[in-house]
């Protein structure tokens, strides 16, 4: 199952396109070791002033730690979340 967290962190990329390479949460920066998934989700079904598109993605850090983080992409301010920390 795993932590809920829902925080919005800043996310770092070696190049864009390109999936994230770090992230930064509550001042501590986590280095990404690999990305186990990455999944886009759109959402059609609401007006499109409230839609949710958003790419999900499981990565694990070079510490060993597994979070599932997302990047809000629909309409207005696009930001990324820290959506939960999972067990192994």
């Amino acid at each position: 199952m795993g932590q809920f967290i829902s925080q919005e962190i800043t996310v770092l990329f070696a190049a864009k396109p390109g999936p994230p390479t770090a992230f930064v949460w509550n001042g501590v920066e986590y280095t990404i070791a690999r990305v186990r998934d990455a999944q886009r989700r759109l959402d059609f079904r609401k007006p499109w002033f409230s839609r949710r598109h958003r790419d999900y993605y499981v990565v694990e850090t070079e510490a060993g730690g597994i979070f599932e983080i997302y990047f809000q992409r629909g309409p207005g301010r696009r930001y990324w979340v820290l959506y939960k920390k999972l067990e192994e």
